[in-house]
């Protein structure tokens, strides 16, 4: 999912390279900024998200039985 909106993303920056209308850049402009937002938002909502059986940074923890 991530990938998609980094490709249109890329999509939207080579349009703005190019020979566009007032309107036209606004639309981009705009588009660009919602997916740099569905990014930040993608990211948040994974950020918590862990494996059981490994920490944060993806190392093995040990549980001791109670």
């Amino acid at each position: 999912m991530l990938r998609v909106h980094e490709q249109n993303i890329e999509h939207y920056r080579r349009l703005l390279r190019t020979k566009l209308s007032e309107v036209e850049t606004h639309f981009i402009e705009r588009r660009l900024s919602r997916e740099r937002f569905a990014i930040e938002m993608l990211k948040f909502m994974t950020r918590g998200e862990t494996s059981p059986k490994t920490d944060l940074f993806g190392k093995a923890t040990l549980r001791t039985p109670s």
